[in-house]
């Protein structure tokens, strides 16, 4: 205990101990009469009074410290450098279709969903700067922002060569991690590469409710069982709204049946602006992922025929380009999506006879709250904004308790039984005990009489 005193008297706060601030404060006290303390608080008010007015001799610098000191640097500077560090970076050319972000954010600011400008051309920049890394990557696009409790995601998407394949996890068919996703939670910092899902971590992500934490690396602890990190369950989320919320229009892209791949359509018109505002529009681009957790079938060698012949009924395959009417309603809807239009409907004719119109077409999923896909007659952008959550409508409705019962009537009090004296037999308290108390007793009186 003494130890523990005496170094806190030693303490040192401005080149002063504890043990001289108490002689000063005291010899105050004692000396002047107007350092008077009369309680705790006063005591407390006169020592702060004596610190804040005492002078405090700061030793000079040296020469060399004084001519090494480093400028302080303001947020604002840093942040302003590493904007500059990346506007001035060499883009070379690549081979890659790089979206033009820049000029599609101006639709997104119509619908009300998008960025300021600093960002969307930030954003254009970090998109020329991943095909950098790879030469195999053919596209890149903004995808969108999942936002987390520390810190939002920014997430850029990508695909690569299809004649390079790359190593899939086990159970997983190549398709299910054909898009490559890059995230960052600085637009100015480094991106970071989300690794491939197997079909495990795509089927539990399913059946988790999970509100991202900012944390890659945090180890997902929910019911059931997710065997993976926090990167692994934001890229099944990811792909999971990717491949239900990817919208493309009518006659763009078509399928080869015979090599089982989509490739654009020669001969392709932006549809008018009274077309866009239909479902029929409209398809999906990527192909629907199963509750296997995968986009192919996979057929267990494990599982009998008629099991497997069951599985396939209950969850097969849909049909790839398929239009967003045929989705599944979503609750009392006519369908999935809502369709909303921004901006003059009015038609106009150009130069070129040809009609043109500045309404802005809005799509928006029911089932996943922040999926959008804005289209005027020019171009079109699907991105993302939201927590990652799928709108499942299945609140806690608990049920209200039964009715409070009357109390019982009360008892009236007896005296308890006790006789002064102890009777010869005991009353048998069970008809078994009557019973079998009656046998013996024929029997005692039956062997008197033999």
């Amino acid at each position: 205990m003494e130890e523990q005193l005496q170094q806190i008297f030693n303490s040192i706060y401005k080149n002063k101990t504890l043990y001289n601030h108490f002689c000063e404060l005291y010899y105050q006290m004692q000396e002047n009469k107007y350092y008077k303390a009369q309680n705790l608080a006063g005591f407390e008010d006169l020592s702060n009074f004596i610190k804040e007015n005492r002078f405090y001799h700061i030793p000079l610098k040296s020469a060399d410290e004084v001519n090494n000191l480093q400028d302080k640097v303001f947020p604002w500077q840093e942040y302003c450098g590493k904007l500059m560090q990346l506007i001035q970076q060499k883009i070379k050319s690549v081979n890659a279709n790089i979206q033009n972000f820049l000029k599609l954010n101006n639709l997104l600011n119509i619908v009300g969903y998008g960025l300021n400008d600093e960002d969307a051309y930030v954003i254009q920049q970090c998109l020329k700067q991943i095909t950098q890394r790879d030469s195999n990557i053919q596209s890149a696009r903004f995808w969108g922002k999942i936002l987390a409790q520390q810190k939002d995601y920014f997430v850029i998407e990508v695909t690569l060569d299809k004649q390079i394949k790359e190593p899939q996890p086990p159970d997983c068919d190549e398709k299910l991690n054909e898009y490559v996703h890059y995230v960052t939670q600085d637009l100015l910092e480094d991106w970071a590469l989300l690794p491939q899902i197997t079909r495990k971590q795509m089927e539990a992500s399913r059946y988790i409710t999970y509100v991202f934490s900012g944390n890659l690396n945090k180890e997902i602890i929910q019911y059931p069982y997710f065997e993976g990190k926090e990167k692994h369950l934001l890229k099944a989320q990811i792909l999971r709204i990717t491949h239900a919320n990817l919208l493309a229009p009518r006659g763009l892209y078509k399928y080869e049946d015979e090599t089982k791949t989509i490739g654009f359509e020669d001969e392709f018109k932006m549809p008018e602006s009274a077309e866009l505002i239909t479902m029929d529009a409209w398809v999906h681009l990527p192909a629907y992922i199963l509750k296997q957790g995968r986009i192919t079938f996979y057929e267990d060698p494990s599982l009998k025929e008629e099991e497997l012949n069951l599985m396939k009924e209950q969850d097969p395959e849909q049909e790839r380009l398929k239009s967003i009417k045929d989705d599944k309603p979503f609750e009392q809807n006519e369908g999935n999506w809502l369709i909303k239009v921004f901006g003059e409907t009015q038609q106009y004719t150009n130069q070129e006879e040809q009609a043109m119109s500045y309404q802005v077409v809005l799509l928006r999923n029911y089932l996943w709250p922040g999926a959008v896909t804005v289209s005027n007659s020019n171009e079109y952008i699907s991105v993302y904004f939201g927590y990652g959550l799928k709108n499942q409508q299945n609140s806690f409705n608990p049920l209200s308790p039964k009715d409070v019962q009357d109390d019982p009537e009360d008892i009236d009090e007896y005296p308890e039984p006790n006789p002064r004296e102890q009777p010869d037999e005991l009353e048998p308290d069970s008809d078994d005990e009557r019973r079998r108390e009656q046998e013996r007793r024929e029997a005692e009186l039956q062997q008197q009489q033999e």
